[in-house]
């Protein structure tokens, strides 16, 4: 069967053209206070780095927090213990300032009272950071407001057992409260934490950021694996961050590079050569197309079994064919925005993640949100005419194309041109 539409659904070639490019070998420096050796970038890799997302009251992004995934170390954890995760965490961060931070939203990174003293802040200060910190004592104090004159941007926990520190509420820019806890007074911006249900957001301001499981999802089921959490990270990044945020987290993930290469030197990446490289890859792509490379792989996994494949390209299928549904006239925010719906249809099975946790950890857009948890939207309706074609439900599409006012035979060829464009995944990730 031909279409006879002017902009088939095929995957075509047309990379962008670069020259010759060389990944770097990042060399970072561990630092604590007691070590200087340098550490190569495989050090990290272990630990990757996660984005904890913050939000409003609205549900809007707004920041993102460094933290080491997976990690839940207790307050009364050992000293060592507590000073190697922070360690961690500062080389990580060190590492990604290397190349720059990118990004316009603001990055909280968590630091212990030592650190104050030492000269990290400085070294690594950046308009996007902001230095989270609980004060306990005036000595504290003191350095914190000195490094804040400096230009340096603090969050802090205030001790409200010493009144002298708690009374300097109003000097900070950010002010980090429980969600248990009570509002104080006199503060400019706050952040509230262990965000557990909805409820929690009445006490506080409209302009406060919220942070917890009931935003973020960031209590994850215990079927999640850490293969899944490596995934939704990826699929995170792929949605919300840049090229080169995506290059780092291949440089720390390598054992995913390969899958990546795989995809991005297939049809579906379209490169117009062969990527040398998962950073040559990213950057040939351009930022939309590595964006949605990189949430194929997401979708698949590193070692895609038959069940991710099925849901990797089922997903690219449905993202091609509400994307054509658009461009043939089916009403829609945006052909982007429709791609977008349909190549998210099927990440919450593919990460045994419920609907709502996966949109909250994601932050996906109200657009987005609304058709995956089938709230009626124009969207939503174009994914279930994708439902009604899998499952060859002939009066439901006939229904569908009444509706939209677009001929039955039209809706048929975009199908199968998504069908056959979306079957050239497959190769790349057997």
């Amino acid at each position: 069967m031909t279409s006879d539409d002017p902009h088939p659904s095929r995957i075509v070639g047309g990379g962008i053209n670069t020259s010759e490019y060389e990944q770097p070998v990042v060399v970072t420096q561990m630092l604590g206070i007691d070590s200087n050796a340098p550490v190569r970038e495989e050090a990290l890799r272990a630990r990757f780095l996660s984005f904890d997302p913050l939000f409003d009251a609205g549900s809007s992004l707004v920041a993102h927090q460094l933290v080491l995934r997976g990690r839940s170390t207790p307050a009364d954890a050992p000293p060592e213990i507590l000073r190697m995760e922070e360690d961690m965490l500062l080389t990580g961060l060190y590492s990604l300032a290397q190349d720059g931070l990118t990004g316009k939203l603001p990055l909280l990174i968590k630091i212990g009272s030592s650190v104050l003293f030492s000269d990290i802040p400085q070294q690594l200060d950046h308009p996007r950071l902001i230095w989270c910190v609980a004060i306990d004592n005036e000595q504290q104090l003191a350095r914190a407001l000195a490094l804040q004159d400096a230009g340096l941007t603090f969050c802090v926990t205030l001790n409200r057992s010493n009144p002298v520190v708690y009374d300097s509420a109003s000097a900070w820019p950010y002010l980090s409260c429980h969600a248990d806890e009570r509002p104080p007074a006199g503060a400019r911006h706050l952040v509230v934490e262990g965000v557990r249900h909805g409820d929690a957001q009445i006490r506080w301001p409209n302009d406060a950021w919220f942070r917890g499981s009931y935003f973020s999802g960031d209590t994850q089921p215990a079927s999640v694996s850490p293969e899944h959490a490596v995934q939704l990270d990826l699929l995170a990044l792929a949605l919300r961050e840049s090229v080169e945020t995506l290059v780092q987290f291949f440089r720390l993930n390598p054992d995913m590079s390969p899958r990546l290469l795989a995809i991005a030197n297939s049809r579906v990446g379209g490169l117009s050569r062969p990527a040398e490289s998962t950073a040559h890859a990213l950057i040939m792509l351009g930022p939309q197309r590595a964006s949605r490379v990189a949430a194929l792989l997401a979708l698949a996994g590193k070692q895609p079994s038959e069940t991710s494949r099925h849901y990797a390209i089922t997903a690219l299928t449905r993202a091609l064919f509400m994307g054509k549904l658009t461009r043939l006239g089916a009403p829609a925010e945006s052909a982007a925005a429709a791609f977008q719906v349909g190549l998210l249809s099927t990440a919450a099975p593919a990460l045994s993640l419920p609907v709502e946790k996966l949109i909250r950890k994601l932050g996906l857009s109200a657009t987005t949100a609304r058709a995956l948890s089938a709230h009626p939207s124009p969207e939503g309706a174009m994914l279930q005419m994708t439902h009604a074609c899998e499952n060859n439900d002939v009066d439901a599409l006939a229904a569908y194309a009444e509706k939209l006012d677009i001929p039955l035979h039209q809706i048929s060829v975009a199908y199968l041109d998504a069908l056959i464009a979306a079957s050239e995944l497959d190769a790349a990730l057997q």
